[in-house]
């Protein structure tokens, strides 16, 4: 048995992960959200048509993801180095990279608080970002020693997390444009470009969240170069999440997913160029 050390920054992202199921249930006792008091990896029935896991295994698998799939794009799109050379950046004296991955575990703890509140964005970034804050996880956090930048770049990585999702790809879902061919015009570059000018602190990391976040949300990858190949296998995903006794809603989820894949890309491109 791995015995991790709570005050060693290197090992704490495995500590939180391990902890995740104890951190969620009394932030729901805190809270009084029964459906997270009995369940750390409770789904919503809103979500489920994007999401096919619940908070507690979605979250690691964003890490997961993180972890051992992310350089592999990353060299794929060509942007290996230079991506890694921003994460490789220290922050009083610890990389950025190790921080990103602390705030994973964190990143959607406000889902349980907002729980029952209807609106289509609850800002549960934000609460994510407030229970830093509350007992429970200060004290877990206050054996680390952060400083005060380290601190607030793990308060803007949490808040931060699904920027490029609600200020481009939604957009572009209201504008019925998010596809394959539409995410390849200039307009697109464009909203990147602009996107991280507005949060040019933190450009790298709010693209990086995106794409581990979407990878997170299904581990079904479709494979699908244009528009019209995702359309022609919807009945073949429709079979698959009969076979894995999975809502039938969740294609969504998975045919939307080649577009998030190409976003991410676009963006993360557009940073240096």
């Amino acid at each position: 048995m791995i015995v991790l050390n709570m005050n060693s920054i290197d090992s704490f992202p495995e500590f939180l992960d391990e902890e995740l199921p104890g951190i969620i249930r009394k932030i729901a006792i805190a809270y009084n959200i029964q459906p997270f008091i009995n369940d750390p990896d409770f789904l919503e029935e809103r979500l489920k048509k994007w999401h096919q896991f619940g908070v507690l295994s979605h979250t690691k698998k964003v890490r997961q993801v993180f972890l051992s799939e992310l350089d592999n794009f990353l060299k794929q799109w060509d942007i290996f180095e230079e991506i890694q050379k921003n994460l490789n950046e220290e922050i009083d004296g610890t990389k950025k990279k190790k921080l990103f991955e602390m705030s994973i575990p964190l990143h959607d703890l406000g889902k349980i608080p907002v729980y029952g509140d209807e609106k289509t964005n609850r800002e549960h970034e934000f609460y994510s970002k407030i229970l830093l804050s509350e007992n429970l996880l200060k004290q877990k956090l206050s054996s680390l020693e952060l400083s005060e930048k380290q601190k607030e770049y793990l308060e803007k990585c949490i808040e931060t997390h699904d920027v490029v999702g609600k200020e481009i790809r939604d957009l572009l879902k209201h504008e019925e444009n998010l596809n394959l061919s539409f995410l390849s015009t200039q307009k697109v570059v464009n909203l990147c470009k602009s996107l991280a000018a507005k949060y040019q602190d933190i450009k790298t990391e709010i693209g990086i969240y995106f794409l581990c976040d979407s990878l997170g949300k299904t581990d079904i990858r479709l494979t699908a170069l244009t528009d019209e190949e995702i359309v022609k296998k919807e009945q073949e995903i429709l079979e698959l999440l009969e076979q894995r006794k999975l809502p039938q809603e969740l294609k969504f989820a998975v045919m939307q997913l080649p577009a998030n894949i190409k976003l991410a890309e676009i963006y993360l491109k557009s940073l240096n160029r």
